[in-house]
C-alpha cells in the first residue's frame, strides 16, 4: 500500500513538474516591457507600423524559446571522478557533455554542480556529435559514501533575454575516504619503528652479518675482496635478516565527542598510509571489524574504506572477539 502511494505521488510530481525551467533576465524584462508598451500603443492607435513592430518583437520571444529548447536537447552529461577522494581535501574532477544531435550545435551551455561546490562551467559551443569537457573543483566535508546531486544545466542562447534550464542526474556515487594529513612528527610510540628491525640471523637486510665462502649462484656484488685476498679464496658478505614491523591500529574511545572521533579516524588513516608506503604490514581493529596486517596498496584501500564507513552506532558498545594479532597494537 505504501509503495503504491509513493508511485502515485511520483507520477503526479513527474506530470506537474515542467521539464524546463525559465527565468527572465534583466534584458528580458526590458524587452517584455517594451513589447507591452508597443502592443498597448498599437491597440490604442490602430497604427499598422506599430502592429508590425509588435509582431517582430513577439517573433523574437518565440524564436528565443525554440532555439534555447533546441540547445538543451539531446545532451548527455557525465562526471569523471578521481579514483580516491578524501574528505576536506580539494579535488579536481571532469564534467563532460556529449551532443547527440546530428547537425545542430548547442551554444552557451552552463553547468552548475551544487552538491559539493558552487562552481560552474561554461561551454560556449558543443559541436554536433562531439564531446566537450571542463574541470571543476570540489571539497567533500565528510567521509563515507556520498551520492552526488543532480547537475543544473542552463543556457541563455540565443538573445540572452531568458535563462532556460533543466536538471540532469548522472547517478554518480563516490566513496569519500578519511583525510590524509602530512606526517610532520610521528607519535612517541611509533618513532622507534619507523625503520626495519634487524635480526641476528642471515638474511636480505642491509647491515653486514658475517663473512663466508662464496658459492655458486651468490651475488658477485657481495664479494669481500679484502678477506678474499687474505685467505686466498673468494669470500662474500652476509647480511642480517630484517624483521617485519607488523602493526595494527585500534580505534578506541569511540563514544566521545564526534570531532575527536573524526580526528582519531583521520590519524588512523594517515598512519596507515604512511607505514604502508614504507612497506610495513598494517592492520586495523575496529569495534565490529578486524583486518589482518598486510602490505600493499590494496590493503591500504581496504583499511581506508573501512574507516570511511565506520559509524560509532550511536555510542553503543560493540564487542569484538579478540583477534589473533601478530605484531604491535597501537591505539589511536
Amino acid at each position: 500500500m505504501g509503495r503504491t502511494i509513493v508511485k502515485i505521488r511520483a507520477f503526479f510530481v513527474r506530470i506537474f513538474t515542467p521539464p524546463r525551467t525559465l527565468k527572465i533576465n534583466t534584458s528580458g524584462r526590458y524587452f517584455i516591457g517594451i513589447t507591452l508598451a508597443v502592443g498597448l500603443a498599437a491597440t490604442n492607435t490602430g497604427n499598422n507600423l506599430l502592429y508590425i513592430i509588435l509582431g517582430a518583437l513577439l517573433s523574437f520571444v518565440v524564436a528565443s524559446g525554440i532555439l534555447s529548447n533546441s540547445a538543451l536537447k539531446k545532451l548527455q552529461f557525465s562526471r569523471v571522478l578521481p579514483d580516491r577522494v578524501f574528505s576536506r581535501t580539494p579535488i579536481l574532477y571532469g564534467v563532460s557533455v556529449f551532443n547527440q544531435k546530428k547537425y545542430a550545435p548547442s551554444y552557451l551551455i552552463t553547468i552548475r554542480d551544487g552538491s559539493v561546490a558552487e562552481r560552474s562551467g561554461l561551454f560556449p559551443i558543443v559541436t554536433a556529435g562531439e564531446t566537450a569537457s571542463t574541470v571543476m573543483e570540489a571539497v567533500f566535508p565528510k567521509r563515507g559514501r556520498h551520492t552526488m546531486e543532480k547537475l543544473t544545466v542552463t543556457t541563455t542562447f540565443p538573445f540572452g533575454l531568458f535563462t532556460k534550464g533543466m536538471t540532469v542526474d548522472p547517478g554518480d556515487e563516490v566513496m569519500v575516504l578519511p583525510r590524509i594529513k602530512n606526517v610532520v612528527r610521528l607519535p612517541e610510540e611509533l618513532r622507534t619503528i619507523s625503520g626495519d628491525e634487524s635480526r641476528s640471523a642471515s638474511g636480505t637486510g642491509e647491515e653486514p652479518w658475517n663473512i663466508v665462502e662464496f658459492a655458486s649462484g651468490d651475488n658477485p656484488r657481495h664479494i669481500h675482496w679484502k678477506s678474499s685476498a687474505k685467505r686466498d679464496e673468494i669470500m662474500k658478505k652476509e647480511f642480517m635478516a630484517q624483521a617485519e614491523r607488523m602493526m595494527t591500529f585500534r580505534l578506541v574511545d569511540i563514544e566521545g565527542d564526534e570531532d575527536i572521533l573524526e580526528e582519531r579516524i583521520e590519524q588512523a588513516a594517515t598512519l596507515t598510509d604512511h607505514f604502508i608506503r614504507k612497506g610495513h604490514p598494517v592492520g586495523l581493529w575496529l569495534p565490529d571489524r578486524f583486518i589482518a596486517p598486510k602490505r600493499g596498496a590494496a590493503q591500504c584501500t581496504e583499511i581506508l574504506e573501512a574507516l570511511a564507513l565506520f559509524e560509532p552506532h550511536g555510542g553503543t558498545t560493540i564487542t569484538t572477539p579478540n583477534p589473533d594479532i601478530t605484531g604491535m597494537v597501537i591505539d589511536v
